[in-house]
Parts: C-alpha cells; structure tokens; sequence
C-alpha cells in the first residue's frame, strides 16, 4: 500500500463548483440561505415596528413649567 497521494484524473472529475460555499454540501446551503434569509428577515421587522411605534408628543414653553424637588412637573399660575 502506497502512502502517495494522487491527484484525480480529468475523467473523474464530473463538475467544478467556484465561488462562496463551493465544496459544501447541499445542506450546508441550506442552513446559508436559511440564516441570511432569518438575517434579513428580522432586520425587516425591526424597521417595521420602529415605523409603526408611536409616541405622544406635547411641546410646553419651558417658562410655563416648573419642577419640584420630587421632580415632578407643575404648571405655574400666570
């Protein structure tokens, strides 16, 4: 038995595979696509909800209001 390792023949070689992921197998591309596509699926959402949040907003003249020491807000008497 020869411990010498052979490269394969042109014969043997049915196809070529080049690029991201080119010697895994078809569960390995699988699991890339499932991850990207959960990736990009969650960055979605969260644009989505950050969209559709909203918030109260009541804009007061900082003349009119005055803050105790419990940091409380309190009107003023004009």
């Amino acid at each position: 038995m020869s411990s010498e390792r052979r490269e394969p023949e042109v014969d043997q070689v049915l196809r070529v595979r080049t690029g991201h992921g080119a010697n895994c197998s078809s569960i390995g591309s699988v699991i890339d696509t499932l991850f990207a596509t959960a990736t990009v699926g969650a960055a979605v959402f969260a644009a989505v909800l950050a969209a559709l949040k909203t918030e109260d907003v009541k804009i007061v003249s900082p003349l009119a209001r005055s803050h105790d020491a419990l940091g409380k807000v309190e009107e003023k008497d004009a």
